[in-house]
């Protein structure tokens, strides 16, 4: 499901301490780092590598490969989601 706008990470992160009203930061880590991460929070190794494969598709472009059209977004933003959703959430 794609939001009305392509919003970076960096993007994100400045709404998210916006609406959370704390500071919030993107910062990607070395790939091998973040399966480390997985295994050693109890991950089982499977899903450690789908989600490490995930994230090399999503930084080799997977996202861009979805056109924006009405049966594949919705109208609703990041900000908004972050003020409905998100908010209410971790209150």
């Amino acid at each position: 499901m794609l939001g009305p706008e392509d919003i970076s990470y960096d993007e994100q992160a400045a709404v998210l301490s916006e609406v959370l009203g704390r500071e919030v930061r993107y910062e990607q880590i070395p790939i091998e780092t973040h399966r480390a991460n997985l295994l050693a929070r109890g991950t089982f190794e499977a899903m450690a590598q789908g989600v490490i494969d995930m994230a090399l598709a999503k930084n080799a472009g997977l996202d861009a490969g979805v056109v924006r059209t009405p049966e594949f977004s919705t109208p609703t933003t990041f900000r908004q989601w972050c003020q409905d959703v998100l908010v209410p959430a971790t209150a």
